[in-house]
Formats: C-alpha cells, sequence, structure tokens
C-alpha cells in the first residue's frame, strides 16, 4: 500500500515538474481563408480539454497565451478544422498566419408540403371540389362571340401603331404639293352629284304636293 501511494506522489510531482518547465509564449496572428486572404471574424481558437483560448476580432487577428507544446485548434463556420502545435524554439512570442479551407457540405433535400402526412394530403385533395374543369373554361374562352367581341375591341399594339404612324408620314409627303382630296368645293363631280340629288328632291316635292 505504501509502494502504491509512493508511485501516485511520485507520478503527481514528475507531472506538476513536466508542468513548471514548459514556458508561456504569447500566440498572435491573423487568421485568412480563401486566395485573397480575407481575414476570418469570429474564429474560434483553443486548446481541448482545458479553459484557454479565443476569438478572432472583426479583421481576424488574435492574440493570447499559450504553453510549449499545447495543440491549438482553430475552427469557424463554414472551414475545416485546423489546428497549430505550439513549438519549442525559445521565442518568447509566435506570430502566424493561419490559412483555412473552405468546407462545403450538401445538405439533404428538404420538401415542404401543406399536409403533415401523406394520407391528410390524399384526403384534401380527393375533397377538393374545383368550380369548372378546364374544358369548361376552354370551351368559354373560345367562344365565337366571344372572340369576336373581343377582336372589335382590340385596340393597336406597338407594330401597328407604328405601321399606321408611317403611314401617314409617307401620305403627307406624296401629298404636300397637291390640293388636299377632302376639299369637295372645287370637285367638279361633286358639285354635279348635288345638283342630281337637288333637282331629285325638287321632284319629289312636287309629286307630294300633287298626290295630296
Amino acid at each position: 500500500m505504501k509502494r502504491i501511494i509512493f508511485i501516485i506522489i511520485a507520478l503527481l510531482a514528475f507531472a506538476e515538474g513536466a508542468t513548471a518547465q514548459r514556458r508561456v509564449v504569447q500566440f498572435s496572428g491573423l487568421v485568412v481563408s480563401g486566395e485573397e486572404s480575407f481575414g476570418v471574424p469570429f474564429a474560434a481558437l483553443f486548446v481541448p480539454k482545458t479553459s484557454r483560448g479565443t476569438y478572432t476580432n472583426d479583421m481576424g487577428f488574435f492574440s493570447f497565451p499559450l504553453l510549449i507544446g499545447d495543440t491549438c485548434m482553430v475552427r469557424a463556420q463554414g472551414f475545416k478544422a485546423q489546428k497549430y502545435v505550439i513549438p519549442d524554439d525559445g521565442r518568447e512570442s509566435i506570430s502566424v498566419v493561419l490559412a483555412l479551407v473552405a468546407d462545403t457540405s450538401m445538405l439533404p433535400e428538404v420538401e415542404i408540403l401543406p399536409f403533415p402526412t401523406e394520407a391528410d394530403f390524399k384526403r384534401a385533395f380527393l375533397a377538393l371540389k374545383l368550380p369548372e374543369t378546364d374544358m369548361n373554361r376552354m370551351r368559354r374562352n373560345l367562344n365565337n362571340n366571344l372572340l369576336a367581341r373581343m377582336q372589335n375591341n382590340l385596340g393597336f399594339d406597338a407594330g401597328l401603331n407604328h405601321l399606321y404612324f408611317q403611314n401617314q408620314q409617307i401620305s403627307q409627303a406624296v401629298n404636300q404639293n397637291f390640293i388636299p382630296n377632302g376639299s369637295q368645293l372645287i370637285n367638279p363631280f361633286a358639285w354635279g352629284r348635288f345638283l342630281k340629288d337637288l333637282k331629285r328632291e325638287k321632284r319629289n316635292k312636287k309629286l307630294r304636293e300633287e298626290d295630296e
């Protein structure tokens, strides 16, 4: 029993001595990502199973004390975890640039349905009552009277408006040196029709007066 107690005390003394021999260094640096080496903000740096750790600032910079031989883990959302072992090279402070590699995670497909179960969907689908079928809607939309009314009320589109404007311009250019066709005061044929209608009206009036 005394031998076992002696071994335990010796192991504890050895562990305390080994810990006392490990020097403390200031570990600082920059956590970056990508080819442009942008700083990774709020990345976690810590020693597993201990309370030693910190976070990078909004520029990706960090600084905190560690012991020689510690394994520092670096983790950030969307990147693969990385570790760095503090070397025993006699330096009192260590500055490094830690480049993280993007971690692409393929998430399984999520299908969102308005019904909790397939049975509920079947019941709702079978109970669905449409006001009209597609065939009835098609017959109503292809009704001849409806199509004729739509055609009569259909206005000019951009192409027809442009064509009408071009025709007006061409007509004005062709008739710019001529008397407009709309003037009937100097049209001999119009005067002839007017006189003929006037004579016919007088003859009809005379016939009506004779009948009375």
